[in-house]
C-alpha cells in the first residue's frame, strides 16, 4: 500500500468519525449549554457566535427553545455532513488508487458548491438563531440579526478556488481520455 493510500485511508476515517461526532455534539451542545454540564463551551473546545447568551436573552433557555435551536443547528450542520460525505468519497477513491479521475474533479465541484452554501446558510442561521434565542424575551426585547463577516468572505473566495481547481480537474480528465483514445 503506497503512502497516499495510507493517509487516505487515515483521512476518510477521521472524516468518518467527525460524520459520527457532528450531530451528537451540536445535540449536546444544546441540552447542556448555559447548565453545569456544559463542558465544551467551559473548556473552550467549541465557540460560537452565541458565546454570550446572555446579551440574546433575558431569561433562562426553556428544553423548547433548546430543541428548536438543536433542530436548527442540525439543518445547518447537514451542510457539513454533506461536505463530510463527499471528503469520505474522496478519500475512499484516493485509498483505491484511482486518483485523477472525472469522478474526483466532480466531488471537488460539490465540495466548492458546499462552501457557498455553508456561508449562504451562516447567514440564515446566525439570524434564525438571534430570533429562537430571544423569542422568550418580553415584546419589544426580541432580535433579529443578520450579518456578514470578513470570514464569510474569504470563504466565498475558497469556495471560488475550489471551483476553479475542480474545473481544471475535469477539463484535464477529457484531454487525458482523449489522448488515450488518439492512436
Amino acid at each position: 500500500m503506497s503512502n497516499i493510500q495510507k493517509q487516505s485511508k487515515r483521512a476518510r476515517i477521521l472524516f468518518q468519525i467527525f460524520l459520527i461526532l457532528t450531530p451528537i455534539l451540536v445535540c449536546y451542545f444544546w441540552l447542556t449549554i448555559d447548565t453545569p454540564y456544559d463542558y465544551l463551551t467551559a473548556t473552550g473546545i467549541v465557540q460560537t457566535s452565541f458565546d454570550d447568551l446572555h446579551n440574546l436573552t433575558q431569561v433562562p433557555l426553556t428544553p423548547t427553545i433548546r430543541v428548536v435551536a438543536a433542530l436548527f443547528s442540525l439543518i445547518y450542520c447537514s451542510i457539513i455532513m454533506y461536505a463530510l460525505t463527499k471528503l469520505i468519497k474522496l478519500f475512499r477513491n484516493y485509498e483505491n488508487n484511482n486518483i485523477f479521475t472525472f469522478e474526483n474533479a466532480t466531488i471537488y465541484q460539490k465540495l466548492g458548491y458546499s462552501i457557498f452554501y455553508w456561508v449562504g446558510g451562516s447567514v440564515l442561521y446566525d439570524a434564525i438563531m438571534t430570533v429562537v434565542i430571544s423569542f422568550n424575551n418580553p415584546p419589544g426585547h426580541r432580535m433579529l440579526a443578520i450579518g456578514f463577516e470578513g470570514i464569510d468572505f474569504i470563504t466565498l473566495i475558497m469556495g471560488l478556488i475550489v471551483l476553479i481547481i475542480s474545473w481544471v480537474m475535469k477539463e484535464a480528465c477529457i484531454l487525458a481520455d482523449e489522448q488515450n483514445l488518439t492512436i
